[in-house]
């Protein structure tokens, strides 16, 4: 049965988690699973796997940027895999510890370059690295950042001049530290991300298009809470606090909208000027990616009903552009590319996991925010937000109805388990919300 196949050699079941896209062509966008990369380059029509062999590496979900010429680099435990064509990785040079995240810059004359920042888990020493010829080489920018364990790197505006890096500080006590720099790397200032500790990491969300000083961060764990400075990480204010996870977050490319979402909360949308969210949808994403191509998210096939969909109305609504069962295989390259000898073999096992019938939908989501046709507190959770306002920040907090039902499977690929397990899984789901809404 297809619950007990294993995809590659870590025994989960497909999932995907983030998703980003070419600045120079809005046909192409790479979504990270945890089986490899799945590439599409006419907009989401057609998705083609470059498995984790293909990329050099095993049994991790990468961070991974797409440079302004299409090159796409990744993360990996001892070092940045580059590919150019898609169809050949290879290791870039200088840098060979742990990345934990990759970014894209762009010089004065718009030339493909990217940021990088590594960690030296055992010393709890970060180090942010540069590349100027598109992911080849890498040299390391300014002084190591002692004492700080990096989640994210992110990147104000085009260029590169203001740079950002989140972690957890080593010390007696876990803290969340938000690292700024206004030089390119060359030197740092440090600030406190509020609520942030060894269960609950800070992750760069977004930076403002317009203003340099703007970033939201998000707080791993359950419950999930987002946070904004408007001074460059100097003083912050809760915006928004989560029952569930909080999995993706996206600023529209104008500049006006945020959009956060979540698999226990759905989608909630807010205005930049005054970030009072409102949940406009229950659609469970795991993330969210906001460009010039258009709003797309990523999702559980089997909670939200796609892999990969759409938004035309600023996130309200989402229509599949992948399927579980639509991935078309490995990647077309030469038989002799190292993305075809590590890919081409192990497709007929993986695709019997991912099914093989396109055509048939496995089930449709209800956007419907109640549990069982009957109204249910929901949305938000105020306790932690509010716990941080307390400490020197400042809360606005929506409230809403409701939590996120589904309808039981239409299809299921002819798999009775799989039905059978679906609906045990939203069962459990709807009893937590309850207990939660219980214990408000």
């Amino acid at each position: 049965m297809i619950g007990s196949r294993r995809v590659q050699a870590n025994g989960a079941f497909p999932a995907v988690s983030q998703l980003v896209g070419d600045p120079a062509d809005p046909t192409h966008l790479v979504l990270r699973s945890n089986f490899g990369l799945l590439i599409t380059h006419d907009r989401g029509e057609s998705w083609d796997l470059v498995c984790e062999a293909g990329l050099g590496y095993q049994n991790i979900e990468p961070a991974i940027a797409v440079l302004a010429d299409g090159t796409t680099i990744a993360a990996l435990p001892n070092g940045i895999a580059r590919g150019t064509t898609e169809c050949a990785f290879d290791l870039a040079a200088g840098i060979t510890s742990y990345v934990a995240d990759v970014a894209r810059v762009a010089d004065a004359n718009g030339a493909p370059q990217g940021v990088a920042v590594s960690v030296d888990l055992d010393a709890g020493v970060s180090q942010v690295w540069r590349s100027a010829d598109g992911g080849q080489s890498w040299t390391h920018l300014g002084n190591a950042l002692d004492g700080l364990n990096a989640t994210t790197l992110d990147v104000a505006g085009d260029r590169g001049g203001t740079l950002y890096v989140s972690g957890v500080s080593q010390g007696e006590t876990v803290t969340g530290v938000l690292a700024r720099s206004s030089d390119g790397g060359q030197t740092w200032s440090r600030s406190d991300v509020p609520g942030a500790n060894k269960l609950s990491a800070p992750y760069i969300a977004g930076i403002a298009t317009d203003d340099p000083d703007t970033v939201y961060v998000r707080l791993s764990g359950t419950p999930g809470q987002l946070l904004a400075s408007h001074d460059g990480g100097a003083h912050w204010s809760a915006v928004l606090a989560f029952m569930g996870p909080l999995d993706g977050f996206a600023l529209s490319p104008d500049g006006r909208f945020a959009l956060a979402s979540g698999r226990a909360d759905g989608v909630w949308r807010a205005t930049t000027s005054d970030l009072a969210f409102e949940r406009v949808s229950c659609a469970k994403l795991r993330c969210l990616s906001w460009t010039q191509a258009g709003l797309f998210a990523c999702a559980d096939e089997f909670q939200a009903g796609f892999l990969v969909g759409q938004s035309s109305d600023s996130g309200a609504t989402f229509e599949p552009r992948l399927h579980l069962s639509c991935v078309r295989g490995p990647l077309a390259c030469a038989s002799n590319s190292s993305v075809a000898l590590a890919c081409d073999a192990g497709w007929p096992a993986l695709s019997e996991v991912l099914g093989t019938d396109c055509a048939s939908a496995v089930y449709t989501p209800s956007n419907d925010c109640s549990e069982g046709g009957r109204s249910a507190s929901g949305g938000a959770s105020v306790g932690t937000a509010n716990a941080i306002a307390g400490a020197g920040g400042s809360t606005s907090q929506p409230q809403a109805a409701g939590g996120c039902s589904l309808r039981p499977p239409t299809a299921a690929r002819g798999t009775p388990m799989l039905a059978l397990a679906l609906a045990l899984l939203c069962g459990a789901g709807l009893r937590r919300r309850a207990l939660k809404a219980g214990k408000k």
